[in-house]
């Protein structure tokens, strides 16, 4: 049985805050450290990218987002990868975009388990062929606030611009993880 590796915890259970935070021994490249930012989670439904559906499934989308893209005046052809399926930014869980890799099964390398996304780091939070549904939802004390650095809020870079994504085993967490950037 999977045991859970992460939680919804209160800002008001967090007791011992460390300040000044401890600073890493060595960072090659600034872009490697996240700058302190304001962590605000929502929880989103996402699909998974194109590639990884049948081609039944990618001629229905195509057809049914011809209407929907000319309202947002996108091209039908990425309407879906671009508003439904993978939410840009940083993320616990979802879909692995594939826009630099083809997409193909992560076996685990102890047990043969198709592994599963655990996180994604990413270098922009929000994408600016998005239109408006990745947008983060406005409310009272969101930013940009004091050192908003709008679609970089975190500072990192992972290479050009790309993603970087860990993959789990969901039959045992404590088997080796497996990263891949796209």
């Amino acid at each position: 049985m999977p045991r859970t590796l992460l939680f919804w915890r209160s800002a008001a259970a967090v007791t011992d805050i460390l300040d000044p935070p401890p600073e890493p021994p060595a960072v090659q490249f600034d872009g490697y450290l996240p700058e302190p930012c304001v962590l605000e989670p929502e929880q989103i439904t996402e699909y998974p990218d194109h590639m990884e559906l049948s081609g039944g499934l990618r001629k229905q989308l195509k057809q049914w987002s011809v209407p929907q893209a000319a309202e947002e005046d996108m091209d039908p052809d990425t309407y879906y990868d671009c508003v439904l399926s993978n939410a840009p930014g940083w993320k616990v869980g979802g879909w692995p975009a594939w826009d630099a890799n083809d997409p193909s099964p992560q076996p685990c390398s102890a047990c043969g388990t198709r592994m599963e996304v655990l996180m994604t780091v990413a270098t922009f939070e929000e994408g600016d062929d998005a239109g408006n549904s990745w947008n983060p939802h406005p409310h009272p004390g969101a930013g940009p606030y004091p050192g908003h650095r709008g679609y970089n809020a975190t500072g990192v870079q992972i290479g050009s611009g790309y993603r970087q994504h860990l993959f789990v085993c969901p039959a045992n967490p404590e088997h080796p993880h497996i990263e891949l950037m796209t």
